[in-house]
């Protein structure tokens, strides 16, 4: 199984967060790569059989909760897909609002397939995070 933890990170909480991530997924035999938004190229995403993808939320402290910029622009420049399963992730200070739900907005059209979501304000990952993880491997 190849997986791919794709990230963008603002002040390296969310980079902590995709570096557990790909940790936890080794641990499962998996064949992980590993890289920020900036670095991720379209070949790493088709060859991955499943992609792990976060950002920082961005936005009021207890509403309008959005992706930011950034990771926008890369998740409209990702190529089409025909159901590649996909787990979001994010990190935040205070609330996740509705940011997975904006998150989806800019990868279901192109045919990702979402099939968990894994937030944290510390970047470090919980009992919940590693059962999403093991079911995103099967």
């Amino acid at each position: 199984m190849k997986a791919l933890v794709v990230y963008d990170s603002k002040n390296g909480t969310t980079q902590k967060m995709a570096r557990e991530i790909s940790d936890q997924l080794k641990k499962r035999n998996a064949e992980v790569k590993i890289g920020s938004i900036h670095e991720i190229t379209k070949s790493d995403i088709e060859a991955a059989d499943r992609l792990y993808l976060g950002c920082w939320t961005s936005g009021h402290i207890l509403f309008g909760q959005k992706p930011e910029h950034t990771w926008v622009d890369f998740a409209s420049r990702i190529p089409e897909s025909k159901d590649k399963l996909t787990v979001l992730f994010t990190t935040y200070k205070i609330a996740t609002g509705s940011m997975f739900r904006k998150m989806k907005q800019y990868i279901q059209p192109k045919g990702y397939k979402v099939i968990g979501s894994l937030k944290s304000r510390n970047g470090k990952l919980n009992y919940y995070s590693d059962v999403i993880l093991k079911y995103s491997l099967n």
